[in-house]
């Protein structure tokens, strides 16, 4: 293999290392520290040694790091926020004239183009992202939380309560009226599952463990008071923040006027855009708000259609009747070598698997509520543990009923090549995720935790827990692969990989909406494949990622499967320490955990990004993203 010199890439990444507290305004500068790190990478392949040096420049609750790359050969991958994609070609050609009119924009949408005005439904965030509705803050470049519709705020000193004033003068679309703490009060107990049980909200286990079944409060018309059950650093970013959970904040009177099912198709809010056009799966078409509370957009229309397949997206792309795209990752080369360019919010996907049915505990976390013996564990399941029958299922002799439903876990883990499908399906643009939430590429990251790929060990453990091959096979076992954000082919190719293995995988491929039921009503027992729960690698270490969705806090929310006390004690343990170090020392410890039990398991970790076309947009400057949204935000479109 012929080596050669390549230029030095240098990229800025800006990671948040959010402090519920420090949200407010800052009174002075803190002392700076810098730091260097030197890393060492071996890349499998083309066995490319990269030298990366790191400084940290830390002022207050934001990171930057200047990262400098030498590489001794030619790379498969640069960084795009941090994140690897697939290296920019050095010949690039034109990109077609857009056929989108002056002051329009045309964007891609994905498999379901599905919104609500009505706060308790599981799509109302589709309309946050779009920049139709708006929450109390919006994150910033460095992902720190400031005012959207929030004109001031205080956090009570026992945490026990969040009092917010309102900007005034802020008005509905449709002549709907001023937004008021009112709108606010309705939207937000419509959408707690706490408060309302009817709610289906996204996020809906992050509303419950936030505020519980307490009421949300108008104390005058521009005043509103938020209860804390469980104080969550994240409030200001992930719960109540624009690119946070999915519940935005409508129009009371519009509800009341205008009926359920009208809100549900015509959605008012307070953003810069409102709809003048909606179809279900089909097309959403919104036009600017003209002198706006808080910026007026330089485009006068955005269009996203629903385009489900990503051939005839990347076609649209490339004809120019679509000027925004998300592409399959293994097929952005040559996209970007016909002339198109990247932008993204600084996101990314975990693709992690959840072995469903090991909800382990029997009381409620909060409550103390008698659970019952879940009915998922009345018959053997070889991925399955119950923590209060170590004889169930008659395990082999020494050996507990939950350490032999381990090591089936730990050894499905480890016959997944992560390597292989980050290669072969995303062109060496994702990266190995082991642990569930844990990015191997954060600081924190210990390889410890990592299990490779072996099959023949793999095979090893499955014969020690009693699981033999009978006739080439060992077990059956069904799995939903959810079909949409990148799960399917990642689930098709672990379902080939566990079958070499002996397991007779019972697949199949639906829509979310087909499994989640199961979910809410925590009766799932078919492992299945996601990227929901443990949000995105770009989140800090330090915040509390998992602990909602994971335990019984949560009850009437999402769930993801699987409920374990101890992800609820290591949130409440993190939400209370003040102290960054000591929070990461905790995470630690849940990684850890979860690294040894493996309730739930990470495939691969993938940047979120898409292609514009440069002879339309010349810049789609978004704050970070702390979910997994790679487009945000239509307001921050500049055009050519």
């Amino acid at each position: 293999m012929k080596h050669m010199h390549l230029p030095r890439i240098v990229l800025l990444l800006m990671v948040s290392a959010i402090a519920a507290l420090a949200i407010a305004a800052c009174s002075s500068d803190p002392e700076v520290v810098i730091q260097t790190v030197i890393v060492d990478r071996e890349v499998k392949g083309d066995d490319v040694i990269q030298t990366v040096v790191v400084e940290k420049e830390v002022k207050g609750d934001t990171v930057i790091q200047t990262v400098v790359v030498d590489a001794t050969a030619v790379p498969e991958v640069e960084t795009f926020f941090g994140l690897p994609l697939p290296v920019v070609p050095s010949d690039v050609g034109t990109a077609p004239q857009p056929d989108s009119a002056d002051g329009t924009v045309v964007v891609r949408g994905g498999l379901e183009l599905r919104g609500s005005g009505v706060p308790g439904d599981s799509s109302g965030g589709m309309f946050t992202a779009q920049s139709v509705t708006e929450k109390m803050f919006m994150t910033d470049k460095g992902g720190n939380a400031v005012g959207l519709v929030a004109e001031s705020w205080e956090l009570a000193s026992d945490l026990s309560k969040l009092t917010i004033t309102l900007k005034q003068g802020v008005q509905f679309h449709g002549g709907f009226g001023e937004l008021t703490a009112a709108d606010v009060a309705w939207s937000i107990n419509m959408g707690n599952p706490g408060f309302n049980p009817e709610s289906a909200t996204d996020g809906g286990s992050n509303w419950i463990s936030f505020i519980g079944n307490q009421e949300v409060l108008a104390i005058d018309t521009h005043t509103v008071e938020i209860p804390i059950a469980t104080f969550d650093p994240r409030w200001a970013t992930f719960i109540l923040g624009q690119s946070g959970l999915g519940l935005s904040i409508t129009s009371k009177k519009a509800f009341d006027d205008m009926g359920e099912s009208w809100v549900r198709d015509n959605v008012i809010g307070t953003g810069p855009f409102e709809v003048v056009n909606y179809s279900r799966d089909d097309v959403l078409e919104l036009a600017a708000v003209q002198n706006h509370h808080r910026i007026t957009p330089s485009i006068d229309k955005y269009i996203l259609r629903a385009i489900p397949d990503d051939a005839v997206a990347e076609a649209a792309l490339k004809t120019g009747a679509v000027d925004v795209s998300q592409v399959a990752l293994r097929n952005m080369t040559g996209l970007q070598a016909a002339g198109f360019e990247v932008v993204g919010a600084g996101a990314g996907s975990f693709h992690s698997i959840s072995f469903s049915g090991n909800y382990w505990e029997r009381t409620h976390y909060i409550t103390g509520e008698d659970l019952g013996t879940n009915f998922t564990v009345r018959h053997h399941m070889p991925w399955v543990g119950d923590p209060e029958r170590p004889d169930f299922g008659n395990p082999p002799e020494g050996m507990t009923n939950m350490e032999r439903a381990r090591l089936v876990r730990t050894a499905l883990s480890h016959a997944i090549d992560r390597e292989l499908i980050s290669e072969v399906l995303f062109a060496g643009a994702a990266w190995p995720n082991y642990v569930y939430g844990a990015d191997i590429n954060n600081p924190n990251w210990q390889d410890k935790w990592a299990t490779e790929y072996n099959p023949t060990l793999a095979g090893e453990l499955l014969d020690q827990a009693g699981y033999p091959l009978v006739d080439g096979v060992r077990f059956e076992m069904p799995f939903f692969i959810r079909i949409g954000r990148g799960d399917e082919e990642i689930g098709t190719a672990v379902v080939g990989m566990w079958r070499e293995l002996g397991i007779d995988v019972q697949d199949w491929k639906a829509q979310y909406q087909t499994y989640r039921p199961n979910l809410i009503g925590r009766t799932a027992i078919a492992p299945w494949i996601h990227s929901a729960g443990a949000e995105g690698p770009q989140q800090p270490w330090d915040w509390p990622v998992m602990g909602n969705s994971e335990c019984s806090r949560g009850r009437g929310g999402f769930n993801i499967a699987v409920e374990i006390r101890e992800l609820c004690q290591f949130f409440d343990d993190m939400s209370a320490e003040g102290d960054v170090a000591a929070r990461n020392e905790l995470r630690n410890a849940n990684v850890e955990f979860l690294a040894h039990w493996m309730p739930v398991i990470g495939t691969i970790a993938e940047p979120q990004v898409a292609l514009v076309n440069p002879n339309k947009i010349a810049s789609w400057d978004m704050p970070l993203s702390v979910r997994e949204a790679a487009l945000h935000h239509p307001e921050f479109i500049t055009l050519k």
